[in-house]
């Protein structure tokens, strides 16, 4: 009897412990203190946030498994300096959607028929009737820069535009597409201060930008964690 009693007694994680434990975790997370979020997060894991267009449309284009076609554009004045941004965004924006489990239709089938008519599109309508795709989304890229203005050998990414998708319905035989969503886009890396080409060369950078860029119009279409960094 006093051997169990005296294995009771010297465990350390006593009711009272645990107790003691959780009240002061308590007192953490709603005093705002930073501590009580990074231990809550330590217990819980890292909170899943809806993307905005599930928000909007209630459709999750992952669980749904619907096909989406993804399609970027860009004005003459930045495909003259940036001739393959396009397709760059494209591809990186794609495997990012892929990476999340949404059906994707292949960058190869899009781009040559991009190619084939010019590199641009009348209207999205035309799009729905070449492609069979459920969801079209529309990357619109009015401004893009890496380079900070009059400073040659400083970096800084730059970037505004417009996201839309689009459901795709057959109506009276002919496919259309309605717009389902909407929402500007904008985008400064780093914040505070530029980087020197000394520390990073422009093709890292820009690579690097391009990829936060893809990451950050994703997550108007995919859930993510809120600790994951952008």
């Amino acid at each position: 009897m006093r051997n169990s009693t005296q294995r009771r007694n010297s465990n350390p994680f006593s009711l009272h412990t645990l107790a003691a434990a959780l009240l002061m975790l308590a007192c953490l997370i709603t005093s705002g203190c930073s501590l009580g979020v990074m231990a809550g997060k330590m217990l819980f894991g890292d909170p899943l946030i809806t993307c905005e267009f599930t928000k909007r449309t209630k459709i999750d284009l992952s669980k749904e498994k619907k096909k989406v076609l993804v399609v970027c554009s860009t004005p003459e004045s930045i495909r003259s300096d940036y001739p393959s941004l396009n397709y760059d965004l494209l591809e990186q924006i794609t495997y990012g959607l892929r990476r999340h489990e949404i059906e994707v239709m292949d960058t190869g089938e899009v781009a040559t028929w991009l190619d084939d008519n010019g590199g641009v599109w009348n209207d999205v309508d035309e799009l729905a009737e070449n492609f069979d795709a459920d969801y079209i989304i529309h990357v619109d890229i009015d401004e893009f820069d890496y380079r900070e203005p009059n400073s040659p050998n400083l970096l800084r990414g730059k970037a505004f535009g417009t996201v839309s998708a689009y459901q795709v319905k057959e109506l009276d035989g002919l496919k259309r597409a309605r717009e389902v969503f909407v929402s500007e886009y904008t985008s400064e890396y780093p914040n505070h201060m530029p980087v020197s080409i000394e520390s990073e060369s422009p093709t890292v950078f820009r690579k690097k930008y391009l990829d936060r860029i893809a990451d950050q119009i994703g997550r108007f279409f995919y859930n993510y964690k809120t600790g994951a960094e952008i």
